[in-house]
C-alpha cells in the first residue's frame, strides 16, 4: 500500500501475471529438485552394486596373485605341491588322469608350468574372451562389469524354428546356439523328438526384477540382511545368476512339459550323457539329481534346487570335465593348480589346455600351437585366461 499527501491509505492492486509466473517458477524448482533427488537415489543404488561387484572382482584377482606367489615360493624352496598319478614321488613324475568312457580310454596328463613349443601369436580382446564359453558365473563371481549382451542371437529364428523355443525372446550367444543345435540334431537322428529350449540368456534387468518379486513374497517373514539372504536361497542375486552368461539353457520338453520330468525322459538322459561331445555340461549336479549316479555338487556351486539347466564351455573343457567328474567349478581350479594339461584319447593327442593368468589390457597377445588345427580362447572369471587347443 501507499501513503499520499492527505494521510489516506490506498491498497496497490496486484498483478495476477506475475503471481502465475512465481507459481509456475516455483513449481518448476520443486520439480527439477525431486528429479534431481530421484536420479541421485537411482545412481546411489547403481553404484553401491557396482562398487560390491568390482570389490568382488579385485579380491579375486588379489586371491589369483597370492596363490601364484605362494605356488612360487613352495617350488623355490623345491617342494611339491603335487601328487603323483602313478603313487610315485610327484617331483619325478607328473600326475595323470584316466577314465574309460563309451568304450574309449580318456587321459589326461599334467604338463608342468611350461607354456606349449612352437607356438604363433593371436590377438583377442576382453569383450572377445568373455565369448569364449569359459566365464564362471556364480554367488562369488558375479558378471564381469564391461560384459556386453550385444552380439546374442534369437535361436528359434536362427535355426528356422528347428530348435523349438517357449518364445523367440530365447536367445544364446553363437558358440552355445551352434552346440545346442549339432547335439538336438544328432538326437533327432536317433529318433529323441520334442525338446524345447523354455529359457536362455536372461538380462540383468529380467534377473533383478525375478529378485525384487521374490523378495515381496518373502517380507512378510523376514526383513532386512536376513531377508536378502532367504531371497539368494531361491533367486539368485542380479549379476551373479548363470543364465547371464548367455551360455546355459533350460529345456523341457513339448506339447506336455510337465507330464514327465526332463532328466527322467529318454531326451533327457541322452543329453545328460552325450552333451559333453558337443561341448555341453549339465550346470548343477546335486543329490539324485539328475540320478543316483551323479556327484552332488551344490557345496561347489551354491546351487541346491533341482534345474535342468545346461551350460556350453566347449568341447575341449567339457571332455576334461567328463573324465576328471568335475563341475565347472572345480574345474577351474584344477586348472589353476595344473594350467597346462594334454587330453589324450585312445592314446591320441586330442586337445591341449593351457590357462595363462590375466593382467589389465584390453587386449592380450596369446601362443597357438603350429600343429594345432583350432583354438578357443576363453576369460575364466576368476583372473586367467584359458586356451584349449584341438589337434
Amino acid at each position: 500500500m501507499r501513503v499520499n499527501a492527505n494521510r489516506k491509505v490506498h491498497q496497490m492492486k496486484r498483478d495476477p501475471f506475475k503471481t502465475l509466473v512465481k507459481i509456475v517458477a516455483f513449481l518448476l524448482v520443486f520439480v527439477i529438485v525431486g528429479i534431481g533427488v530421484f536420479y541421485l537415489c537411482s545412481k546411489a543404488v547403481e553404484n553401491d552394486f557396482i562398487q560390491k561387484r568390482n570389490a568382488t572382482i579385485q579380491q579375486n584377482e588379489e586371491d589369483e596373485i597370492a596363490f601364484n606367489a605362494q605356488m612360487n615360493e613352495m617350488r623355490a624352496k623345491g617342494e611339491s605341491f603335487f601328487e603323483s598319478g602313478s603313487g610315485e614321488d610327484a617331483a619325478q613324475e607328473l600326475q595323470y588322469w584316466e577314465k574309460s568312457i563309451d568304450g574309449s580310454t580318456w587321459r589326461i596328463e599334467d604338463e608342468g608350468r611350461g607354456a606349449p613349443e612352437n607356438t604363433s601369436n593371436i590377438v583377442a580382446s576382453r569383450s572377445e574372451l568373455m565369448l569364449g564359453g569359459l566365464m564362471l558365473v556364480n554367488a562369488w563371481h558375479p558378471l564381469p562389469a564391461e560384459f556386453s549382451d550385444e552380439s546374442l542371437i534369437p535361436v528359434g529364428s536362427t535355426s528356422g524354428y528347428k530348435v523349438p523355443v517357449n518364445d523367440n525372446s530365447v536367445k544364446l550367444f553363437r558358440p552355445a546356439y551352434d552346440a545346442l543345435y549339432a547335439a538336438l540334431e544328432e538326437a533327432g537322428g536317433q529318433g529323441l523328438q520334442n525338446y524345447l529350449v523354455q529359457e536362455g540368456y536372461r538380462s540383468n534387468d529380467r534377473q533383478t526384477e525375478l529378485f525384487n518379486n521374490k523378495m515381496a513374497e518373502l517380507q512378510d517373514r523376514y526383513s532386512g540382511d536376513i531377508l536378502i539372504e532367504q531371497t539368494k536361497q531361491r533367486v539368485n542375486y542380479p549379476g551373479t545368476s548363470e543364465y547371464q552368461t548367455g551360455f546355459s539353457f533350460n529345456l523341457r520338453l513339448y506339447p506336455n512339459p510337465d507330464s514327465i520330468d526332463f532328466v527322467e525322459s529318454d531326451q533327457g538322459k541322452w543329453l545328460i550323457d552325450n552333451g559333453w561331445k558337443y561341448g555341453i555340461i549339465f550346470r548343477f549336479p546335486t543329490r539324485d539329481f539328475p540320478n543316483a549316479s551323479w556327484e552332488d555338487k551344490s557345496h561347489k556351486t551354491g546351487v541346491s534346487v533341482e534345474l535342468n539347466l545346461f551350460r556350453y564351455v566347449g568341447e575341449a573343457h567339457a571332455a576334461t570335465m567328463r573324465t576328471l567328474g568335475y563341475c565347472l567349478e572345480e574345474y577351474i581350479e584344477f586348472l589353476m593348480d595344473h594350467p597346462h594339461i594334454s587330453v589324450y584319447e585312445n592314446g591320441a593327442l586330442k586337445y591341449e589346455i593351457y590357462r595363462i593368468p590375466m593382467t589389465a589390457e584390453p587386449s592380450f597377445n596369446l601362443p597357438v600351437p603350429n600343429p594345432a588345427k583350432g583354438y578357443q580362447a576363453s576369460f575364466d572369471n576368476m583372473g586367467g585366461i584359458v586356451m584349449a587347443y584341438s589337434y
